[in-house]
């Protein structure tokens, strides 16, 4: 086994300060998980975005590169930052 640490969360959790659905800024409370949510609603709604791609993915129709929507919710969650 390897001494030295594995960093294994995602590099985007890190980078992202909003509600990762709706870009609303959220308050962190210094300890424990960052949260990724700014309520049920964008919760709810992120869990049936998923569902789709899952049912898409299954149907046959050509995965979207993780990278490419990465990039793209950096851009929306920048532009709505902005607003």
């Amino acid at each position: 086994m390897s001494t030295t640490m594995r960093d294994e969360t995602s590099t985007l959790r890190h980078r992202v300060t909003g509600c990762v659905v709706c870009g609303v800024e959220l308050h962190r409370a210094g300890i424990g998980r960052r949260r990724r949510y700014c309520g049920g609603a964008c919760r709810q709604r992120a869990w049936r975005l998923r569902d789709e791609a899952r049912r898409r993915r299954g149907a046959g129709t050509p995965q979207v590169d993780p990278a490419e929507v990465t990039r793209l919710l950096a851009a929306v969650l920048g532009h709505a930052r902005r607003r």
